[in-house]
């Protein structure tokens, strides 16, 4: 699989929750190789772990994948938090002055955030 694009894979979220499993503790080749885990192979997400026999762990498309679908989480994510605190602007939440400061650095932080992923 060397042209693969990781936009057009749709895991679940019980397998993207398994791949991610894999990634911190490994699995063992019965747990890797069962029939109802066949998108493991599928797509190459998983190979043969050079330390430890009869033990898999994430391909480099694996960790592809998971940092993809992690950076295209914030694309979505920061842009809503920041109009979910535009919006309390618009209802006059600002005149608490308290509330205020910290609804304007928290959209300073995800602004920062935004401009170091290349979101922007």
């Amino acid at each position: 699989m060397s042209n693969l694009s990781y936009k057009d894979i749709l895991l679940s979220f019980s397998e993207h929750i398994i791949l991610i499993k894999i990634r911190f503790f490994g699995a063992s080749s019965k747990y890797a190789l069962s029939d109802n885990r066949r998108f493991l192979r599928r797509y190459g997400l998983v190979e043969l772990s050079p330390h430890f026999k009869n033990r898999y762990r994430l391909s480099d498309n694996g960790k592809m994948y998971l940092r993809y679908r992690f950076h295209s989480f914030w694309k979505f994510a920061i842009p809503t938090i920041i109009s979910v605190i535009a919006l309390f602007g618009g209802y006059d939440v600002y005149t608490n002055p308290v509330l205020k400061e910290l609804l304007e650095a928290i959209a300073s932080l995800f602004a920062h955030i935004m401009e170091i992923l290349g979101i922007g």
